[in-house]
């Protein structure tokens, strides 16, 4: 079916479908080319149709036709506050849940912010709506996400250059101010956590020791068993200008952690896993009929 992107689908085979969500200051259709050394690996070691199996998540939305739907985002809509992005979340994945076939499952994939938005979003859906979720939920992966929120230190330079806007990261980096200072807050964030290992769903959080911009302290919810150590990927690619931020996204070692968390792809039950393009059959019959006129061989 039509997705709320235009010019794309939303295809029904293949059991598992990534939902990415970039960071601060993207816009629609960026997380694709943040991710494509993730993607070329779970395409190549996975299965994973780049096409067909990856979606991307949004941080705007609103009514249509008097139905909510997911809408195409701009830099300006990264730095709203973190409950109105969570909001838009938690609907794009309610609308790819429902577009799907129902043994078909989400994996969220979230980097920096987008990495925030994607755990509390998807905290929201499934805690909205259990009994719809049951299975569908398979993974949430954050990677450089200052969960816990941000002592700021360098942040706030880093977020002002990378932005070009004199608020940094506006709402959203006031809210993730207050985040790290409200203990309450983050005994909630925990229980967020263990809710979704709860319904099923594997949480991996990833950080680079090395990132001057997230540090693991801000980035890690460790599951039961695991250690902060354990989520720590020191990244051999430097990224002159980053302060280390954004290099995680290159690693191969992360890659393959993130493959291990969300398993290869597989067909979903009932579904054709060799769908046609609409666009492959308008090229056949646009084929066709010219052969037919004489002016194709």
């Amino acid at each position: 079916m039509a997705s709320w992107r235009p010019g794309h689908y939303v295809w029904p085979g293949g059991r598992t479908k990534l939902v990415l969500l970039g960071g601060i200051n993207s816009r629609t259709g960026d997380a694709e080319g943040a991710f494509g050394g993730l993607l070329a690996y779970l395409r190549r070691e996975g299965g994973y149709d780049v096409r067909r199996d990856v979606l991307e998540g949004t941080y705007a939305g609103g009514d249509a036709n008097g139905q909510w739907r997911p809408q195409v985002y701009g830099q300006a809509d990264t730095r709203r506050p973190l409950i109105d992005m969570a909001e838009a979340m938690a609907g794009c994945l309610d609308f790819y849940r429902q577009a799907l076939p129902p043994d078909a499952r989400l994996c969220v994939l979230g980097y920096s912010l987008g990495g925030v938005v994607s755990l509390d979003g998807a905290t929201l859906a499934v805690a909205r709506d259990r009994h719809s979720w049951l299975g569908r939920l398979h993974a949430v992966v954050t990677l450089s996400a200052p969960v816990h929120g941000t002592s700021v230190g360098q942040l706030v330079n880093w977020a002002w250059l990378a932005t070009g806007e004199p608020d940094g990261l506006g709402a959203a980096g006031d809210d993730l101010q207050v985040r790290w200072k409200d203990a309450e807050e983050q005994t909630r964030l925990a229980r967020r956590a263990a809710f979704l290992r709860n319904e099923g769903a594997r949480v991996l959080t990833l950080a680079d020791p090395d990132d001057s911009v997230v540090r693991p302290e801000e980035a890690l919810l460790p599951a039961p068993g695991e250690s902060v150590s354990d989520l720590q990927v020191t990244v051999g690619i430097t990224r002159p200008g980053s302060l280390g931020h954004g290099a995680i996204l290159e690693e191969p070692s992360v890659w393959r952690r993130v493959l291990a968390a969300i398993g290869p792809q597989t067909t979903a039950r009932g579904a054709k896993p060799k769908s046609r393009d609409p666009i492959e059959d308008e090229l056949q019959k646009l084929k066709a009929r010219m052969r037919r006129e004489g002016r194709l061989k």
